[in-house]
């Protein structure tokens, strides 16, 4: 119980920026849990585990501003469809194979939000940017 709470106080008070790469790592997790499922012949835990992480990604392409974001925005919806439908190949065909590719290209956005969220986080320190919880106009971080 303590660390649902824990838990759940880091998701609440986590920044826009932190919270895009926490959804990155529950995403990767997921599908390694997945990928051993597939390894030990555990179909219903890997099948689980790939419905977590398209929703995952499902999420990360509703949250796009296409007009904040612009081509980079439409990029990275490309990017999730992609991964999306490779999900859902992997998962009719338990292919490791298309998994591992998705974690692949998970892991590297992951690391690219990841430097991102520490730039913003020290501008913030620095004062040259507002914090999300004081910001009185809408900035979104395009996810």
């Amino acid at each position: 119980q303590k660390m649902q709470n824990y838990k759940h106080a880091h998701v609440e008070t986590a920044t826009p920026e932190r919270l895009l790469v926490m959804l990155y790592e529950g995403a990767i997790k997921f599908l390694n849990i997945a990928t051993h499922a597939l390894e030990e012949h555990q179909i219903e835990t890997a099948h689980k585990n790939i419905l977590k992480t398209e929703a995952i990604i499902l999420e990360l392409m509703s949250v796009l501003d296409m007009e904040v974001g612009g081509e980079i925005a439409v990029n990275l919806f490309n990017l999730y469809d992609f991964m999306y439908r490779h999900l859902v190949k992997a998962n009719i065909n338990h292919d490791i194979v298309k998994l591992k590719e998705v974690i692949d290209i998970l892991s590297e956005l992951k690391s690219a939000w990841d430097e991102a969220a520490t730039i913003v986080t020290q501008m913030r320190v620095d004062g040259k940017l507002e914090s999300p919880n004081t910001s009185s106009g809408a900035i979104t971080f395009a996810g």
